[in-house]
């Protein structure tokens, strides 16, 4: 029925579809809102007030108020105003009618009401224009006639088409034409003829005006109130006598009456007697297929009841049975071409008249009474109504005794389901609750033999528990290796419903077993949605379960799945229980150790005193390798061979599978089984001969791979149980959680005195770099050093240099001032050695006065003389003559100086030829000179500040490094300084630091 519902809602929602998103682009002419709302509401009126002749056909005079719309106001609005109406209508008279509240009716159905009629008017439209050969939306030149001839035909058409489709998705062609036959008059009569008064409707709107339309509105709301209400009375009238015949029925059965089958038949023969000739009489029950005769009167002798077969519907007596239909045949002999069936019997005197009533309960026949006679026109209407009625009250009164009979028949049914569940459900112990299940229901219902099956999660085999069958009969079933979708029983647990066969030789899917077995009912023991078990009983008689079998299994199926269900939850609770106290020993154990080697001997010795195995591994997980680090269950010898050699993932294959298994998935183990599965996946073994199956579980923490544990068994273990699965994996993951603790610990420790080491050597660092920029007269010097780490690669220095022969050696506005500043290639410890070298070698090698060039050419032999880390560094080393203002320098590949020109605000580069030292054991550098005219700006600079970047990975560059002179080129040397270190800081705010910054300005003051 759901699935019906839902084909019929899809067709709905695509058959209604176009007509809405048509109504989206079709043009039209915007009306008056009021003209808008009194259409809308007139055809609402009028749609309301429509009638029905049954659940689903309504019919009204609708159609007549969305032409005029049409013809009005132009097609556009008037689908509009269908679209719109035909939606809310369709809902109301869900309301009206009272029908289902389901998404069918309140929404796909008003929906496909609403597009349909919008597609019938925009169709109109269209095949008007193109029969007119102009468009025919605008209201003031569209031709009427035209627009309704097409109009008309397009929106009756559409209509029909879709109830079509409606009909042939619920009952196929021969449905469509019944409704044809039943509702062709209406249709033509109410919704297709009425239409050519849209005509006079919109000639009344648009010459006469608002008020005559309004009268026209309120008689066609009156014709249709009219209709609507002729239409109720007739349904009331039928109505009526309905339920008096009713009431009289139902009076008579419950006077007359007995709980009785039998007793009821004969009471229903005698009743007839009196109001026909029952000399030929029969009264026959259906069950099923099988038709019972239980009264049988022929010529006034009363014959033995009769049960016959009509699985192929044959006979008058078939013909009713599917129909439900009375008959009354005058003649047979002139009759008998026309009857809907000949009669089954063959006799030498036939009848040539009779009476065939069926015995209905709704639309259900649950049989038939009939009389005959020997004479034509015996019978009569007037006799065939009165046995009608007759039937009636038998069929109420027959399907009362039949309640009642099954009634008494379930209770006693219920009674003993509930004596067998009252002692299945006392029984806890899974292992002794099965095999007093299937006792328990041969003993009560006599059912042999009956197996008891039971299911796991996520496993596709059947397993056998318990059975009534014995010797052979067990063995065979025992011995079965039975899979999810295999055999009936396989049917049974996959379909999840009840199998019932009648002959199992004729199913192909039934396993040839017991060779007694011609029918078997399997039924699927259900917790929910979840299949726990089966039970299945056979029989060695053919169609010998019936529906008291059906209904007495389902119920104890039910009761069964409950009570292996509190029997797995009360084992599931023990095991829980015991496996939560051992995994509490393993964390006490396990905490008690203050080291990983105090944890790893701890770790290889839990698992064989709770599971039972032979021997237990512990690999740790090192430099892509797995190390045996501990192990327990073997002697010295081999201990000494296992410990400490690395095993790589292409050399031990179950390792490899270690290594690949997540910690999320639902059983993060693995089995080996067999010996030569067991070496062969880990060929290290080959020394241990004793074991047979090996289990192996990941220690994975929070920062990945630790390692693994191995534990070997002498026994083969072909499977696990949840207890011992939750005791492996709660064990690793303890071992695995304790292990990065300490090695945590451990690295903590050692990362706090590492962390002093380097504190050590940025105080030492420091050190090495000037506390304070020189001093000297005329000169404006500042500085600053910012490493990206605790300890960094940049560097810069000064340093007096001897003054020049020609002038006195003690006055130091003539002493040179040598300056370098130098960025290392690396970062961290390693630059910050090198760093140290590198300036001591550098200030050693130009402390004699020597030019930069060669000062720098010595400094890179010894750097290459005294380092093997293949570090490399880039240096500006430049002299000043204070008191002239010349600087001569060499670039070592460091980034060129910025000299600002105070005379006309330009800023050149200093460059020279020449490569970073370090790199060539020779190098040739070369050096130039320049002179700093007083307002000049000399900027030094290491790549940390050109190379900072922002959030969108965009570098601070050197232009603003000029933007920044030239703003600040009139200020102190330290205010440019500082503000160069605030611009790029504030540049690369929420990025780590790229780099070591490393500023060194020079600036000559004004006269």
């Amino acid at each position: 029925m759901v699935k019906h519902e839902r084909l019929l809602m899809l067709y709905a929602l695509f058959v209604g579809l176009p007509g809405w998103l048509w109504l989206l682009f079709a043009p039209w002419f915007v009306p008056s809102l009021p003209a808008l709302l009194l259409f809308a509401a007139l055809a609402l009126a009028i749609d309301a007030l429509s009638f029905r002749t049954s659940f689903a056909e309504v019919y009204g005079l609708a159609g007549v108020v969305l032409l005029t719309a049409a013809l009005s106001l132009g097609p556009g609005a008037a689908a509009l105003i269908a679209a719109l109406e035909g939606a809310v209508s369709g809902l109301l008279l869900t309301l009206i009618y009272n029908r289902p509240r389901t998404l069918y009716y309140l929404v796909a159905r008003p929906f496909l009401r609403g597009g349909m009629r919008a597609a019938g008017l925009l169709l109109g439209a269209m095949l008007a224009t193109a029969a007119t050969g102009r468009l025919q939306y605008d209201p003031a030149t569209l031709d009427p006639v035209a627009l309704l001839i097409w109009s008309t035909l397009s929106l009756f058409g559409i209509i029909q088409l879709t109830r079509v489709g409606r009909e042939w998705l619920q009952g196929g062609l021969s449905a469509v034409f019944a409704w044809w036959q039943r509702t062709w008059y209406l249709a033509v009569g109410a919704e297709l003829l009425p239409l050519p008064l849209a005509l006079l409707g919109a000639a009344i709107y648009r010459e006469l005006g608002i008020a005559y339309f309004l009268l026209a509105g309120l008689a066609m709301v009156a014709a249709a109130a009219a209709v609507r209400r002729a239409s109720l009375n007739l349904a009331s009238q039928r109505r009526s006598v309905r339920e008096l015949a009713m009431l009289n029925e139902v009076s008579r059965a419950i006077i007359r009456s007995e709980l009785d089958v039998e007793t009821l038949c004969e009471l229903v023969y005698r009743e007839a007697g009196k109001v026909v000739d029952t000399s030929s009489f029969h009264i026959g029950l259906f069950e099923g297929s099988r038709y019972t005769l239980m009264v049988r009167v022929q010529d006034n002798v009363r014959l033995p009841r009769l049960t016959v077969d009509l699985a192929d519907g044959d006979g008058l007596i078939g013909w009713m049975h599917q129909t439900g239909k009375a008959l009354l045949v005058e003649d047979f002999l002139e009759e008998m071409k026309h009857l809907p069936a000949r009669p089954r019997y063959q006799s030498e005197r036939p009848p040539r008249s009779g009476i065939y009533v069926p015995l209905l309960i709704g639309e259900e026949v649950i049989g038939s009474l009939s009389v005959q006679s020997y004479q034509p026109g015996a019978f009569a209407a007037n006799d065939l109504r009165l046995l009608s009625l007759i039937a009636d009250q038998a069929a109420v009164a027959i399907t009362r005794a039949r309640a009642f009979s099954e009634a008494r028949r379930r209770a006693v049914q219920l009674q003993a389901i509930q004596q067998v569940s009252e002692r299945i459900t006392a029984i806890l112990d899974l292992e002794q609750l099965l095999p007093a299940i299937v006792r328990l229901i041969h003993e009560h219902f006599a059912y042999h033999p009956v197996h008891i099956f039971t299911l796991k999660p996520g496993d596709q085999r059947i397993y056998f528990r318990a059975s009534t069958a014995t010797d052979e009969q067990l063995e065979a079933v025992r011995t079965r290796a039975l899979m999810i979708g295999q055999g009936l029983i396989g049917a049974a647990a996959r379909s999840k419903e009840v199998v019932l066969i009648g002959d199992v030789q004729r199913d192909p899917r039934y396993i040839a077993g017991n060779s007694n077995t011609r029918s078997e009912l399997v039924v699927p023991l259900r917790i929910g949605a979840e299949v726990v078990g089966i039970l299945d009983v056979q029989s060695a008689e053919v169609n010998d379960f019936d529906a008291d079998d059906l209904f007495v299994m389902r119920t104890l199926a039910d009761q069964i799945a409950i009570a292996i269900d509190s029997a797995n939850i009360y084992r599931a609770q023990q095991e829980e229980a015991w496996t939560l106290n051992a995994l509490l020993q393993v964390a006490e154990n396990i905490g008690r150790a203050n080291c990983v080697e105090d944890l790893l001997a701890t770790a290889v010795r839990l698992p064989p005193i709770l599971i039972g195995a032979a021997r237990c591994y512990l690999l740790l997980w090192e430099q892509e390798a797995f190390v045996v680090r501990s192990s327990y269950g073997v002697t010295g010898k081999l201990r000494d061979a296992l410990n400490g050699v690395p095993m790589t993932l292409t050399e031990a294959p179950l390792l490899a599978r270690v290594y690949s298994l997540q910690t999320s998935q639902p059983m993060p183990l693995i089995r080996i089984i067999g010996a030569e599965e067991r070496v062969r996946a880990w060929p290290v073994l080959a020394s241990i001969n004793a074991g047979q199956s090996l289990v192996a579980l990941p220690l994975t923490g929070r920062s990945g791979h630790l390692g693994a544990l191995v534990l070997d068994f002498d026994e083969v273990i072909a499977e696990f149980d949840t207890r011992q699965i939750n005791l492996c994996i709660g064990a690793a993951r303890q071992v695995a959680a304790a292990l990065e603790s300490l090695q945590l610990a451990q690295e903590a420790e050692v990362a706090t005195k590492l962390e002093q080491e380097i504190k050590v050597a940025r105080e030492l660092q420091t050190a090495l770099l000037p506390s304070k920029s020189p001093q000297l007269e005329g000169w404006q010097i500042a500085s600053a050093w910012r490493s990206a780490r605790m300890v960094g690669g940049d560097f810069f220095d000064f340093w007096r240099l001897p003054a020049r022969p020609q002038l006195s050696e003690g006055d130091e506005r003539t002493m040179p001032l040598g300056f370098v500043i130098a960025d290392v290639s690396d970062k961290g410890v390693p630059a910050a050695l090198f760093m140290a070298l590198s300036r001591s070698l550098v200030r050693a090698a130009a402390l004699d006065g020597s030019s930069p060039s060669v000062a720098l050419e010595r400094a890179n032999r010894w750097i290459n003389r005294d380092s093997e880390s293949g570090m490399f560094v880039t240096l500006f080393y430049g002299i000043l003559q204070p008191d002239t203002g010349q600087v001569r320098y060499s670039v070592a590949g460091h980034n060129p100086p910025m000299h600002y020109h105070a005379s006309d605000g330009t800023i050149t580069e200093l460059r020279t030829p020449g490569i970073a030292l370090g790199v060539l054991e020779e190098i040739q550098l070369n050096e130039a000179e320049i002179c700093l005219q007083p307002g000049d700006i000399l900027l030094c600079y290491t790549d940390g500040a050109t190379e900072t970047i922002d959030e969108l990975q965009s570098e601070f560059g050197t232009d603003r490094l000029r933007d920044l002179i030239r703003l600040h080129h009139l200020e102190h040397a330290e205010v440019l300084v500082e503000a160069i270190l605030q611009a790029v800081a504030t540049y690369g705010r929420g990025q780590p630091p790229y780099d070591d910054i490393t500023l060194l300005v020079l600036k000559r003051d004004r006269v």
